[in-house]
């Protein structure tokens, strides 16, 4: 067991299942001790009770040790001294050794200035830091990590099926989650993986 300490930070419930799932799961089962933050309920798109309870279920079906949720406004999300220092605490309780956050390069105002915050946060840690990808990511995200989730992909699916309030979403189309997760796949010879730009990669020797 390597015992490493990762923390998710999304914007919404379901970001961070979409952007990193997979590669969370396989973690957990490494014995990894996986930390989820996420920033706002989404409550502009459904109920922010129920959107609390699906991420709380998905996490405890990903295998997850803790959810802390920051209640930031829904779609207002700013990169800014609030923001930051909410992180900040976050960062600093968990001290993580990886971090997963939004690539910058989204067309989603929430999704960009979270990564924006997460970065500014992590300014004095020690932490390799991986941007995923999401639905709204913009054609300028270039994926320079990837990871194999064949063995864990139905697994990712199934957290991805708790978030039943957003059934009607587009970006919530199996056929689309599976068509991304094989063609990063195809990039590295597996069948299904995800993709990563690094902001930094701290220890690899």
């Amino acid at each position: 067991m390597s015992g490493k300490k990762v923390l998710a930070v999304g914007a919404h419930p379901d970001d961070i299942e979409l952007g990193c799932g997979g590669t969370l799961r396989k973690h957990v089962i490494k014995g990894d001790e996986v930390y989820y933050v996420i920033a706002s309920l989404g409550e502009k798109s459904g109920d922010k009770e129920r959107r609390r309870g699906e991420a709380m279920t998905a996490a405890k079906l990903m295998g997850v040790k803790g959810v802390f949720f920051l209640n930031l406004p829904d779609t207002m999300i700013m990169h800014n001294g609030v923001t930051v220092s909410l992180l900040d605490e976050y960062m600093e309780k968990i001290e993580p050794e990886i971090v997963y956050v939004h690539s910058p390069k989204d067309y989603h105002q929430d999704h960009v200035n979270i990564a924006k915050s997460v970065l500014s946060a992590s300014r004095n840690m020690r932490s390799s830091i991986f941007l995923y990808e999401t639905p709204s990511t913009t054609i300028e995200f270039r994926p320079v990590a990837y990871s194999d989730i064949s063995d864990v992909f139905k697994h990712k699916l199934r957290c991805i099926e708790i978030y039943v309030s957003q059934n009607n979403k587009e970006y919530m189309e199996k056929e689309a989650i599976i068509g991304l997760a094989k063609v990063r796949g195809r990039t590295m010879g597996v069948k299904f993986a995800e993709a990563f730009e690094v902001a930094r990669l701290f220890r690899w020797l």
